[in-house]
């Protein structure tokens, strides 16, 4: 598969508010949208280096996301769907994307943005 690059991490914060003061007094990552839906994530950084904050689950990693093109996505579905791994297609609101497991469990989430 073609990895363009990490997109971002995506972390599950115990309290997401101290985490998000966090990120800002330490690393100067500042939301770019910020909000209080436990479902959904507030992203710190620019786009394309950036880490997903969510607040709904036990603090920890959630998933690492890497930016594919289309073609290379749709050849990964192929070959996902050959060694019978379970995958879940999802449409974000800038990207399309699947998300599966490896074999220790951490979930991937393989992109294409939509522009």
């Amino acid at each position: 598969m073609h990895v363009i690059r990490i997109d971002h991490v995506s972390l599950n914060a115990g309290d997401r508010a101290a985490s998000l003061a966090w990120y800002a007094d330490v690393l100067g990552l500042r939301a770019g949208d910020p909000h209080d839906i436990p479902d959904a994530p507030v992203f710190l950084g620019p786009a394309g280096a950036r880490l997903g904050l969510f607040a709904d689950r036990a603090a920890g990693l959630r998933h690492v996301a890497l930016t594919t093109t289309a073609p290379a996505r749709a050849a990964l579905v192929a070959r996902l769907d050959r060694l019978g791994i379970a995958y879940r297609p999802e449409r974000h609101r800038d990207s399309d994307s699947i998300y599966f497991a490896d074999p220790d469990g951490t979930t991937l989430e393989v992109m294409v943005p939509r522009i």
